[in-house]
């Protein structure tokens, strides 16, 4: 067998930002996101799901049950999350592209429409999070997925009990050149199958 229990890997905290399609790739996980990004803050204790489905169908045949080979029919690259900010930048996708504007100047009273049409909010997305597993080993790891559009949203419902939620699932849509539907950025070795090294922390004086 081969264990290694020190590459086991907790989301203890990320976030999920949003920018403008087309917006470049990120140089690593460590380094901020620039100024086009605007993360969409507070999200429920669930985190962040990622789902990949393949879809295939195998060939059949008179002379045999077992299919020869597959054919791939779809692939779909899912990530969702239920946020708990009613801010702009939240509501804003939940409603398809929605802006809110001020009624008028200095009037602190703000207006939106919700079209009739749907029509398509592409996005560029990225999924940060990291794992502190001490003072010295802290592990980052950033999900860019160039073009995303949502695909679903979540029911919201208004209590007084609890804060308003908003659920969202992105999609991501083919690329716009090359076959890359998305990056995968870190600097946590364990993604090479090689156990860290753990340098002790300096006592302090």
């Amino acid at each position: 067998m081969s264990l290694h229990p020190t590459l086991v890997r907790v989301p203890g905290t990320g976030e999920l930002s949003l920018a403008p399609p087309g917006t470049p790739e990120p140089p690593d996980s460590t380094t901020a996101l620039p100024a086009a990004w605007t993360g969409l803050g507070l999200s429920t204790e669930d985190g962040v799901t990622i789902k990949r489905t393949i879809e295939k169908s195998g060939t059949t045949h008179w002379q045999q049950i077992t299919p020869a080979r597959y054919i791939y029919t779809s692939q779909e690259l899912t990530v969702a999350s239920v946020f708990q900010e009613s801010k702009g930048a939240v509501l804003g996708v939940y409603f398809g592209g929605m802006t809110f504007a001020e009624t008028g100047t200095g009037s602190k009273k703000y207006r939106a429409e919700i079209s009739a049409v749907p029509k398509g909010d592409e996005r560029a997305l990225c999924v940060d999070w990291t794992d502190q597993i001490s003072a010295t080993e802290i592990y980052h790891h950033r999900l860019y997925l160039p073009r995303v559009e949502v695909s679903e949203t979540a029911d919201a419902q208004w209590t007084r009990t609890q804060e308003a939620r908003w659920g969202l699932t992105f999609a991501a849509l083919s690329p716009a050149s090359g076959t890359t539907l998305a990056v995968w950025l870190t600097d946590d070795p364990a993604v090479l199958l090689v156990t860290p090294t753990v340098t002790a922390a300096k006592a302090e004086s």
